[in-house]
């Protein structure tokens, strides 16, 4: 059995820090990053403007905020506050960055993504080309199949709002050692929302509803996945969802405890309410699937949903066995009366 403890913990951490910023300020890169920008659409951010806006004299000002960031004269705004309610009755926040804003997180992003993609975990599935929730769910199927069927199912207390702008900076120059980049990543964090009272200045979590947010969250988790993963468990994870798979009770059992400790060194925190230790028979569920068995189906996201998706696969799975042995016993009864007759 291994333990979840970082011991002197490093990666191979390179990049040719030149070659990122003449890529990173070329105009073709910033031609690209407004074009995904404006695919994507969105709103307005806290400055008004709107795709449509810049869209009208694109180039112009693609050449202006590009010459922007080049002299250091830019400077993000502050993101605009959206609140969006929620089928349970609570709400969500997001924060959107101004369309500018938006653009230069673009032209970052397609830098950085090709080089840190050859480094980031195969247990994270989330915000990674060619990767979808579908394809953790394969996974998490795969390690079942294989014996891991005693399941940690974790869930994270305000994943996004509660990241360490200390602790990801330290984390983004493990692979950007450039002062200039890092710099850029600082502003967007702490640029604050504008709400109702005004501008508030966080001082930890990044926006959710920012272009480069998702490329942070799994930066800022990767020394998680990667020093689970180099245990005898496993892990499966999408984004701050995530789960940790043994082959016994009492390795998981003891798992746990080590998650909640290497979490805590880096300032995150289970739910305790909603994180549970469970098995495939019991059933979970997992990325609107739920597990059962050897069964895997869509459900909903509320836990009723999931109580009676799992009461009505069991009870399919329960009548389907009773029709096996009603099928079996049938067989035997005729295999018995064969054996009697004349021949």
């Amino acid at each position: 059995m291994t333990s979840i403890v970082p011991n002197n913990f490093n990666l191979n951490r390179e990049g040719s820090s030149t070659t990122i910023i003449d890529e990173f300020l070329s105009l073709e890169n910033f031609q690209r990053a407004w074009e995904k920008v404006a695919e994507n659409r969105g709103c307005a951010g806290a400055d008004g403007e709107t795709i449509g806006k810049f869209a009208r004299n694109q180039t112009f000002n693609i050449y202006q905020l590009r010459d922007a960031v080049a002299k250091v004269t830019y400077q993000p705004f502050p993101c605009k506050q959206v609140i969006i309610p929620k089928r349970n009755g609570t709400q969500r926040e997001l924060k959107i960055p101004t369309v500018r804003d938006r653009i230069v997180q673009q032209a970052l992003l397609n830098i950085l993504y090709p080089l840190m993609e050859e480094k980031f975990s195969s247990a994270s599935f989330a915000y990674r080309p060619n990767l979808s929730y579908i394809n953790a769910v394969e996974k998490v199927a795969e390690w079942r199949d294989l014996g891991y069927h005693w399941v940690l199912d974790a869930d994270l207390v305000k994943f996004f709002d509660n990241i360490d702008h200390r602790r990801l900076l330290k984390e983004v120059r493990l692979h950007i050692n450039n002062p200039r980049i890092l710099c850029l990543i600082k502003s967007w964090v702490s640029a604050g929302v504008l709400t109702a009272e005004g501008v508030v200045v966080p001082q930890k979590g990044i926006p959710q509803g920012a272009v480069i947010s998702p490329f942070l969250a799994n930066i800022y988790l990767h020394e998680f996945d990667e020093l689970v993963t180099a245990t005898d468990l496993k892990l499966v994870r999408y984004a701050d969802d995530f789960l940790v798979l043994a082959r016994t009770q009492e390795r998981i059992t003891q798992a746990k405890l080590e998650i909640i400790s290497l979490l805590d060194s880096m300032g995150l925190m289970m739910h305790i309410e909603k994180t549970q230790i469970t098995t495939f028979e019991h059933g979970f569920r997992f990325l609107g699937h739920g597990f059962l068995g050897n069964a895997i189906f869509p459900v909903n996201a509320n836990e009723f949903s999931l109580k009676s998706a799992l009461e009505k696969i069991s009870g399919l799975i329960q009548r389907s066995d009773k029709t096996k042995k009603k099928s079996k016993k049938k067989r035997t009864r005729k295999e018995k009366v064969k054996k009697r007759l004349p021949r």
